[in-house]
């Protein structure tokens, strides 16, 4: 007598998903943290007819060779391709991310941006956070990831600050980094000054302790080249503290109310 044994595996389908916006983000999976191994996602962004597709890679690091996005009918991206961006010729394009079984990268971080033909994609000429959410954000030198202008400054005016004194502080630098000089460190409930970098970046350094917080504090920054200043908004992660967590249109509607009040003028800024 023959025995026969049927072993069915499951079939793993790939991760898809869909986007439609005239702007957005696509993530790795698990983004900031690794993606996982044996991954195999795909992403399809349409926009309507009439218009083509513009990828900027802000963030892109993922095993070289072994770990792949491949853009359809376009190119592979593999390693370190931060700062990369191309244009789509269509309306529709998708994307797909596979990974191996061994080493795990942070993997990427894209916006796509919808363009009407026969016109070109031009970035911002001011420092711009465009990728966020309650929990990380990507803030990113003028024209990203092209070069950025000169004789460039940025200015950074607080609008609320109320952190525990002493204890959970706001340090200030300037340049792009911590080695820079520091220009000042601020806690408790009165507002700082003014800063004012004297090149193109400013580094901002938050730390808290591990009891007591507050609201935070939110601050607007203006760049410009010369006197040709243009405005911007730098929302801020407030606190982790369930209490003060706020959905954007909330905060973002709080700021306006606040910037209002100094007849600046706040740029919309899409959901996430």
């Amino acid at each position: 007598m023959k025995l026969f044994v049927l072993l069915f595996l499951p079939f793993l389908a790939a991760e898809h998903y869909s986007y439609d916006g005239v702007t957005g983000q696509i993530y790795s999976p698990n983004y900031p943290d690794n993606y996982d191994n044996n991954a195999d996602v795909a992403y399809t962004i349409t926009v309507p007819t009439g218009n083509y597709i513009h990828l900027t890679f802000f963030d892109f690091l993922t095993e070289d060779t072994y770990d792949a996005l491949t853009i359809e009918n376009y190119t592979t991206l593999s390693g370190d391709q931060t700062g990369f961006a191309i244009d789509i010729q269509g309306s529709q394009v998708t994307l797909t991310f596979k990974s191996d079984l061994t080493t795990t990268f942070r993997g990427f971080a894209i916006q796509y941006d919808m363009v009407p033909f026969g016109s070109v994609f031009m970035p911002t000429d001011t420092c711009s956070v465009f990728i966020q959410n309650g929990a990380y954000g990507i803030v990113t030198s003028p024209n990203f990831p092209e070069n950025y202008p000169d004789n460039k400054s940025i200015s950074l005016e607080f609008l609320a600050f109320n952190t525990e004194d002493s204890y959970d502080t706001l340090s200030v630098f300037d340049g792009n980094s911590s080695s820079y000089p520091l220009l000042g460190t601020y806690s408790g409930k009165t507002v700082p000054p003014t800063i004012t970098s004297s090149s193109n970046s400013l580094y901002l350094y938050f730390s808290s302790d591990l009891v007591n917080n507050y609201p935070g504090y939110s601050a607007l920054f203006v760049s410009g080249v010369s006197s040709d200043f243009k405005r911007g908004v730098l929302p801020q992660t407030l606190t982790t503290d369930s209490i003060l967590r706020r959905d954007n249109q909330k905060l973002l509607d709080w700021l306006k109310k606040k910037a209002e009040s100094k007849n600046l003028v706040i740029p919309k800024v899409g959901s996430n």
